[in-house]
């Protein structure tokens, strides 16, 4: 039975010749619709149209025939994410802002210490003399660190708005429980003193004696 399809590989028409039985099914297999061969990119995941159905291993098989899996070894290995160190200090500066303070004008040796402030393994990353290059899947772990950092910066910014907005309010409060005080304290003597023959008097000669100010004025 043979085990890949790349016809790039010059022992594959050898195997080939060796028995009747695998050439047929060879040709049958490479007769279904959307199966890879060689360096397609269409993946058939199994033969029978079943719904839910998924045939692990075929897929897989198609998958290191094509050069996708050698591909992806090799992607891991290397660098392949590459980014400048303007556009690096420029979107990185929130994890480490003093460090980029100190360095603005060499790019190089702020990016480098910024990645040792967020203690990033060395292995991950190479400072190259344009360029911060990092392997696969790195930005994304820096992305988090600097979604961590805006929304700590978020909740401290949310909790002063709202400590300044209770604060407004506390102080509408006070003076509401303030005049409410006054006001029971004028009820409360009010109560007392409506009844006392001198505060009846005072009460109708007070405005008499306004009248009398205002006549004096003009």
């Amino acid at each position: 039975m043979i085990n890949h399809f790349d016809l790039s590989r010059p022992f594959f028409f050898e195997k080939l010749s060796k028995s009747r039985s695998d050439f047929s099914w060879f040709i049958s297999l490479t007769s279904q619709k959307n199966f890879v061969l060689g360096t397609k990119l269409i993946v058939k995941p199994l033969f029978l149209q079943n719904k839910g159905v998924l045939d692990a291993h075929l897929v897989l098989h198609q998958l290191h025939c094509n050069g996708v899996l050698e591909g992806i070894r090799i992607c891991r290995k290397g660098f392949p994410s590459r980014v400048p160190y303007d556009d690096f200090c420029h979107r990185y500066s929130i994890l480490a802002p003093a460090i980029m303070k100190a360095n603005v004008k060499d790019k190089k040796k702020a990016a480098s210490d910024c990645l040792k402030e967020v203690n990033l393994p060395e292995d991950l990353y190479r400072i190259g003399l344009t360029k911060v290059l990092f392997k696969a899947g790195v930005l994304g772990t820096l992305e988090e660190y600097r979604d961590t950092a805006i929304s700590k910066i978020l909740t401290f910014l949310q909790s002063y708005i709202r400590f300044y907005d209770m604060k407004k309010r506390y102080k509408v409060m006070l003076q509401q429980k303030m005049a409410l005080s006054v006001v029971q304290r004028n009820l409360k003597a009010y109560i007392s003193l409506r009844n006392w023959g001198w505060w009846k008097l005072m009460t109708k000669v007070k405005p008499l004696l306004k009248n009398s100010k205002r006549a004096v004025s003009f």
